[in-house]
């Protein structure tokens, strides 16, 4: 059964999730940051690439076929898992053999060895994709978030003890490493495949197209990504390398989490009901808005706060990140409603049409960051912000054109109409209160500091007493919330008229109709944590 707390519930294990993600992130490269120097990141920024690219080959799309796949048979868990290890195993010697020319070619010779070492990580990734696809399937977000993010805190852990130490980059490969294994052990003994049924060419076939299509979207991703740090590898010094990777990653963490906390959660439920065009489109409709709701004041918030923002998270001697960082936070409302938008496409097995259009954006991007390059980084920048934006305009073409038939003004307006408002009504008196801050406190960070958590305690009170101040979104996400806290309270208080309770949650539109095995004909994303 489908329903909206059901939806509430799996959301607020994911939102757990990119809670403790994003804070021991941010809390690890504040203080790694200050013992790796900008060669050192520039290094890695190459690493994570070719590492990045690998992976998308090792997985296959193998783990996100089986979630997109309405009926599992063991052996379509066993084909996925057989085939992302043999390919993991065949990129891994290529990486391992191209170590060396591609050192070269970048003319650092440490990349040898950190390739050879970092290149093991996308075989741990491919094997947990199956487990960790299904446990997302399956809405165990519980689960999902004991294996993520307790592996991603150790990891952080180790990465900073290690950079205090002294290891340099040495520090950001051991963490990931420690991070993959982890988090492999414990998606393995809370969603275990079953190998010893093997699998046979049909299940294999089952899955395959599927995957192709994903692993083509992928690595266009890829591109439009962590990829492009290897052409601006060619084009700045490595130290500058350094810069621009810590302003675009940082600049990505809200899209990165929040946008893959909000797509995970759809992902399974527009599966559900990709064949019910109003439904789907209402459901699509109200996750872009709370997506919206969300990116485009936290948006137009870094832009103003930036600077403080360096400080906290990276220090005085990256200052020359402001104005990057400032730039590729414009991009972040398009690139999340690209990224909301793309678990629909998925949802409606049109892989191969959206990887059409991803190609578009990846030779787009290529070429203003070519012509950006020689404004240095604050060119580079501007090349990838409207490179988000022409994303941004041929998805909507892509989704008018074959899926729903909504007037432009609907598609363009509505989703940003809640966000907008937010928006205006919170970063202009935040930097009011920020400036009569430091008129008491003459430190940027101590005042930012602050502000943060006079601006959380606030926002918290009122989603909890006012939520209509925050809209609409906010509103419905309470109701549900509260619902369920209600429905806790009277769980010991008897199991009696179930029936009519459950027809009258019908009525109010609490629960979406079933989705059984019985109907399927009516109601028809590998984790990527390499983030050092």
């Amino acid at each position: 059964m489908v329903n909206k707390q059901k939806l509430v519930k799996s959301g607020m294990w994911q939102f757990a999730n990119t809670f403790v993600i994003i804070v021991s992130q941010i809390v690890c490269n504040a203080i790694i940051a200050r013992y790796v120097t900008k060669k050192e990141f520039g290094i890695m920024a190459i690493t994570n690439a070719f590492v990045n690219f690998a992976s998308f080959f090792s997985e296959a799309g193998m783990g996100d076929a089986l979630m997109q796949r309405k009926d599992v048979e063991p052996q379509h868990k066993n084909a996925a898992l057989f085939f992302s290890l043999l390919v993991s195993v065949v990129m891994y010697l290529i990486m391992y053999a191209t170590a060396p020319f591609i050192a070269n070619w970048y003319n650092q010779p440490e990349l040898t060895d950190v390739l050879k070492v970092l290149g093991l990580s996308f075989i741990f990734l491919s094997l947990g994709s199956s487990s960790l696809n299904l446990l997302q399937k399956e809405f165990k977000f519980k689960q999902v978030f004991f294996s993520d993010s307790l592996s991603l805190l150790l990891s952080n852990i180790l990465g900073v003890i290690l950079a205090m130490k002294g290891y340099g980059v040495w520090s950001l490969v051991y963490s990931i490493l420690f991070y993959n294994i982890a988090r492999l052990i414990m998606v393995w003994i809370m969603e275990p495949i079953p190998v010893f049924l093997g699998a046979t060419l049909r299940h294999w076939k089952d899955l395959f197209n599927y995957g192709v299509g994903l692993t083509l979207i992928r690595i266009y991703n890829f591109v439009s990504g962590f990829g492009i740090m290897l052409e601006i590898g060619k084009l700045v010094p490595i130290a500058a390398l350094g810069t621009f990777e810590r302003s675009y990653r940082i600049s990505n963490i809200p899209v990165r989490y929040l946008g893959d906390m909000i797509q995970k959660v759809m992902m399974p439920f527009m599966v559900k009901i990709n064949d019910e065009e109003e439904k789907l489109y209402a459901f699509f409709s109200r996750g872009l808005s709370f997506s919206n709701a969300l990116l485009l004041p936290i948006s137009f918030f870094c832009i103003v706060f930036c600077k403080p923002i360096v400080l906290l998270l990276l220090g005085t001697k990256w200052l020359s990140a402001v104005l990057p960082m400032q730039i590729l936070f414009f991009s972040l409302p398009f690139r999340i409603t690209t990224k909301v938008s793309d678990a629909l496409m998925r949802a409606k097995n049109l892989v191969f049409k959206n990887a059409n259009r991803k190609l578009q954006y990846v030779i787009v991007l290529c070429i203003a960051v070519y012509i950006g390059s020689f404004w240095d980084l604050k060119g580079i920048s501007i090349g990838v912000t409207l490179s988000a934006v022409f994303s941004y305009i041929t998805m909507l073409i892509t989704i008018r054109s074959k899926v729903f038939k909504k007037g432009w003004a609907t598609l363009i307006i509505q989703p940003f109409k809640n966000g907008a408002l937010l928006t205006v009504v919170s970063v202009a008196p935040s930097y009011l209160i920020y400036w009569l801050l430091l008129q008491v406190i003459d430190n940027e960070i101590i005042a930012f500091g602050v502000l943060c958590t006079l601006l959380g305690a606030f926002f918290s009170l009122v989603f909890f007493k006012m939520p209509s101040l925050l809209g609409s979104d906010f509103v419905a996400l309470r109701k549900e919330l509260m619902k369920m806290k209600n429905k806790k309270g009277k769980n010991g208080k008897g199991k009696g008229g179930g029936g009519r309770k459950r027809r009258m949650q019908m009525e109010e539109g609490e629960i979406l109709p079933e989705v059984d095995e019985t109907l399927t004909a009516s109601a028809s994303n590998a984790n990527e944590e390499l983030n050092g």
